[in-house]
């Protein structure tokens, strides 16, 4: 079995989600576009990844703060 492309990937777990969003199947559709986000993820740079992390892990803090 040959190993998918990143956007071959990307094509089919898109075209699953699009399926079931037109079938009202909600479940599986948040499941897939969930699919979607850890391939299209997978595929950054592991620098970006990490600062996006400490970004958003300070916004939670500080939003928590003012609660």
């Amino acid at each position: 079995m040959p190993i998918l492309s990143a956007i071959e990937r990307l094509a089919e777990t898109g075209s699953r989600a699009r399926t079931a969003e037109a079938r009202g199947d909600d479940a599986l559709s948040n499941e897939e576009w969930r699919r979607y986000r850890l391939i299209e993820d997978a595929a950054r740079d592991p620098d970006e990844l990490l600062a996006e992390g400490i970004a958003l892990s300070a916004l939670a803090a500080e939003v928590a703060a003012n609660r």
